[in-house]
């Protein structure tokens, strides 16, 4: 499980027609949140081949092939722990009630005008679940090993806690963000109940989902986890379906929630952060720099006479000089820097945890990549500069950083542009 969690991803697609797996090809080479590789097979005989050679994150596969006319793929492929999503062009009630009962994550009907899109749903939710961490909460080992198991089968990386003081642990010092707890009712230092209230003093709905677990018979224990901030409520015993489907529909709103949240966070035009996430996540930075004494890096990055390639080629151009900023930006910063877009052609920077050398170096090597770059577009060829104000020294507040840097900036503008300056603050 380990090995296919940090492995590329792939998805094998099986289907005889030619068509078929090209209409599937297309459907999820067009959904940009799957980076996977896909390979196809059109016989049992080359899927046996092929699953030697290869370990799948999910099969989409057809039920009737030339060379095993009865499912035999499924057996296969789930023999492998591969996730099955089957998808047919119909076969009869009884092979249908068999094939339902083997270990498939889906059955879906070619016939059906929503299927390729509904492929694309599950297939997404599949292997989002390889790099998502969900933590179970119970004090029964027992019963934490059968939640786990049947989490496993889902993909997921399970944690597990057997108190709330050790769930709430976890939580804090996690590397890893855990968007999904489980947590029993009956814990040995305070109830599921009240574990809900406590952890929803500190992760709001749209940040940590909850679902609660109860054996207990109390008609109103739903209803009062659900008041008490639970997301959603499961009534043991229950069927692995029943506990898949919740787990995943909360999984889903919770990344729901969090593109959302990105989408208002990100620059339309180049995908880096805008100006008020900048300012949201900037300020925690730097009072982590503040606490350990460090000096903090601000930058603010503008391109030199970017009117004057908009007037000469227009917009659309203009937009493409934009883009490329935020191309040559992530090529020379590191994934920790925050980058940012603040309107125009105007972008900043803050890096912590770097010397006075290497951010004037960095900054140095990003002015040289501009000067040395060259756009080939609609036919025309365009190349510009970009001049740098760099701030460096103790954490400020980001306004004044920011200040800082413009001024720098601004001097670069005014003594001959293509340049970095640097203004330092002990």
């Amino acid at each position: 499980i380990d090995y296919m969690k940090n492995t590329r991803k792939k998805i094998l697609i099986v289907d005889d027609s030619k068509v078929v797996r090209s209409m599937v090809k297309k459907a999820l080479d067009e959904c940009q949140e799957i980076d996977a590789d896909l390979i196809f097979t059109e016989s049992y005989a080359q899927t046996q081949e092929i699953v030697q050679k290869h370990r799948f994150h999910i099969a989409i596969l057809d039920v009737t092939l030339p060379d095993a006319q009865n499912g035999e793929v499924i057996d296969l492929l789930t023999e492998q722990d591969v996730p099955v999503v089957v998808l047919t062009g119909g076969i009869s009630n009884a092979s249908k009630n068999i094939i339902l009962k083997k270990n498939i994550m889906e059955y879906i009907t070619k016939s059906n005008p929503q299927s390729l899109d509904y492929i694309v749903t599950i297939a997404k939710r599949i292997l989002k679940n390889y790099d998502a961490h969900v933590l179970i909460i119970d004090a029964s080992k027992s019963l934490r090993l059968l939640t786990k198991l049947s989490l496993e089968k889902l993909n997921l990386c399970v944690l597990e806690a057997k108190s709330a003081k050790e769930a709430i642990e976890i939580l804090r010092t996690s590397e890893q963000y855990i968007p999904l707890v489980i947590t029993d009712y009956s814990l040995p230092d305070m109830d599921g109940m009240e574990l809900t209230m406590e952890l929803r003093q500190i992760y709001s709905k749209d940040k940590l989902s909850i679902i609660a677990l109860s054996g207990s018979n109390d008609p109103i224990i739903a209803s009062k986890f659900l008041r008490h901030g639970a997301n959603d409520f499961i009534k043991k015993p229950y069927t692995h379906e029943e506990f898949s489907l919740r787990i995943n529909v909360n999984l889903e709103l919770i990344d729901l929630f969090r593109q959302s949240k990105e989408t208002a966070s990100k620059d339309f035009l180049t995908g880096l952060y805008n100006r008020r996430f900048f300012f949201e996540s900037g300020i925690p930075i730097l009072e982590k720099t503040k606490r350990k004494s460090l000096s903090i890096a601000v930058a603010t990055i503008d391109i030199d006479f970017f009117k004057k390639i908009n007037d000469t080629y227009g917009h659309d151009i203009g937009d493409v000089a934009i883009k490329e900023v935020a191309n040559i930006l992530k090529k020379h910063l590191r994934s920790s820097d925050l980058i940012a877009r603040f309107g125009g052609e105007e972008f900043c920077i803050l890096l912590d945890d770097i010397s006075e050398e290497k951010a004037l170096n960095k900054f140095e090597d990003i002015r040289a990549a501009f000067e040395s770059n060259i756009l080939s577009v609609s036919g025309a060829t365009i190349s510009y500069t970009v001049s740098i104000g760099l701030y460096y020294g103790n954490a400020c507040s980001l306004e004044d950083m920011l200040t800082l840097a413009d001024k720098a900036l601004y001097e670069a503008k005014e003594t001959g542009r293509n340049k970095v300056i640097i203004h330092k603050k002990s």
